[in-house]
């Protein structure tokens, strides 16, 4: 072990004030730089918390404390308040637009859901597009045929377990 390591480790004890240096140490910190230089930041790091008990005012901090709780329990308060208010404006908005709403006519025309979201979907189908007309129609027709359980002759795929299956449609799938 060095010189260096040794005061390094001896540092902490005698800024404590339980060691203290020998004339060799001594000697040795007046002509190293680096161990002055850390003897230097071990003197100032125990010194930083001397003072910062003493300042704290015991009465000061729990009257500061009292006015924070207070102000929060205020604020709690006109926050209920405020969303009180909004939820009953939210409800007589609600009953405003019912009872107005039921006073302008008779009843409204309720178009059924599936038509409008079929309406506005467009699913792009390339192989459905190099058909003429005729050939088209004869597709939908098609599909709008009850399904009817059972393999048929047409159906080349209804003799085929689940994994033969599987493998069919994700070669179809590219």
């Amino acid at each position: 072990m060095s010189d260096c390591e040794r005061l390094s480790d001896r540092m902490p004890a005698v800024a404590l004030g339980q060691a203290g240096w020998t004339a060799d140490e001594i000697r040795h910190l007046n002509e190293c730089e680096s161990c002055r230089r850390e003897w230097e930041l071990v003197q100032l790091a125990s010194r930083l918390g001397e003072g910062a008990g003493l300042s704290l005012d015991p009465a000061a901090t729990a009257a500061a404390v009292l006015r924070r709780v207070e102000r929060e329990r205020h604020e709690g308060r006109l926050r209920r308040r405020a969303w009180s208010f909004a939820g009953l404006a939210a409800a007589a908005a609600v009953a405003a637009a019912i009872w107005t709403g039921g006073l302008q006519g008779g009843p409204s025309k309720v178009q059924p859901v599936g038509t409008a979201v079929a309406g506005r979907l467009s699913i792009p189908l390339p192989e459905l597009e190099s058909l003429e007309p005729a050939e088209l129609d004869s597709v939908l027709q098609t599909m709008d045929e009850p399904v009817v359980s059972g393999s048929t002759a047409d159906d080349p795929l209804g003799d085929l377990n689940d994994d033969e299956l599987e493998r069919v449609l994700d070669s179809w799938e590219g």
